[in-house]
């Protein structure tokens, strides 16, 4: 792959898996929507097909959004995929909106204000905080925190000159363009296969990661200098997922690619659980299910951030799944 890739076009080689992973979540909707638009002869004349097909593609499509612009994209916000500022900006563009965002309102809140003020008053990205500081239930946070919160805060931020007004407003309006071409081929269409998966995208598959990064986490300082951020070390996990699991390593070193994360915590793992960072063996998926008990929520989140065994490797069985 390495030989391969013009490095006169992408600014690291295997930003190229990246670009895949686009092209793919694209060409998953546009499958998706010509099924919709071709019932007979995708089967899908009866109202129980439909109700069925859109059921399962919904929730697929929100799955694979949801990674594309919270994980795939979010490498690109630290780290442009091309040499050319132009090609970025552009690929920006056609990037996030699969996913409901404008890439500079995504960008803004993920490096300005959530790595800015990691777990601070203004990082309003995460959960809101209950009065003995541990974070609100994650169903809580899943149902109101995209679009209402983040609508309201950004909203507040353009006012406020954070975000420059007209940058936003132009860049909302490439969104608007982008956005709204399922609606002029197909309203219903554009209901069931573009919106419902951009929500299940924000609200499931990137609430709950956003949730469980930082969940029963303190702020950094000289006594807790690695407790802002949980680290993932399924090996399944990280290798699907553009090593995303390595959370502690990310937000003290965001510079640091995606590909090198996996050599960049070998080195500096001994030194990070010395000084108390928080590992476990599984993905967010694994966290995000053991948080969502809802008979006590409060002894999974006590059970969820307990010590590990200091440098354990999961079982093969465990650390194959995420």
């Amino acid at each position: 792959m390495r030989a391969r890739t013009p490095r006169r076009l992408l600014a690291r080689p295997e930003d190229v898996h990246c670009l895949l992973f686009h092209a793919f979540c694209l060409g998953a909707y546009g499958l998706a929507f010509w099924l919709w638009l071709h019932p007979e002869d995708a089967g899908l004349s009866s109202l129980p097909a439909r109700l069925a097909f859109v059921a399962g593609a919904s929730f697929l499509l929100g799955w694979i959004s949801g990674i594309d612009v919270g994980v795939n994209f979010h490498n690109h916000a630290h780290r442009r995929v091309f040499r050319r500022p132009w090609l970025n900006r552009w690929m920006a563009r056609t990037w996030t909106f699969s996913g409901g965002w404008p890439a500079l309102f995504w960008e803004y809140a993920h490096v300005t204000v959530h790595h800015a003020n990691l777990l601070g008053e203004r990082d309003w990205t995460l959960p809101h905080r209950r009065p003995d500081g541990s974070f609100e239930n994650i169903y809580r946070y899943l149902l109101c925190h995209w679009p209402w919160r983040y609508g309201r805060h950004l909203w507040a931020d353009i006012r406020a000159g954070r975000l420059p007004w007209a940058s936003a407003w132009r860049e909302f309006g490439w969104f608007l363009l982008f956005w709204s071409v399922p609606f002029w081929i197909d309203p219903w269409m554009g209901v069931w296969l573009w919106a419902l998966p951009h929500w299940l995208a924000n609200c499931v598959t990137m609430g709950s990661g956003m949730y469980v990064q930082h969940a029963g986490c303190v702020p950094r300082s000289g006594v807790a200098p690695v407790r802002h951020s949980n680290g993932f070390l399924s090996r399944f996990f990280n290798r699907t997922m553009f090593n995303i699991g390595y959370h502690v390593e990310h937000h003290d070193h965001p510079g640091v690619h995606w590909a090198d994360l996996p050599a960049f915590h070998d080195e500096r793992r001994d030194e990070l659980i010395a000084a108390g960072a928080h590992f476990v063996p599984y993905g967010y998926y694994g966290a995000a299910r053991r948080l969502a008990t809802l008979r006590d929520p409060d002894a999974a989140l006590r059970e969820f951030t307990a010590d590990h065994a200091p440098g354990c490797e999961p079982p093969a069985s465990q650390a194959e799944s995420a």
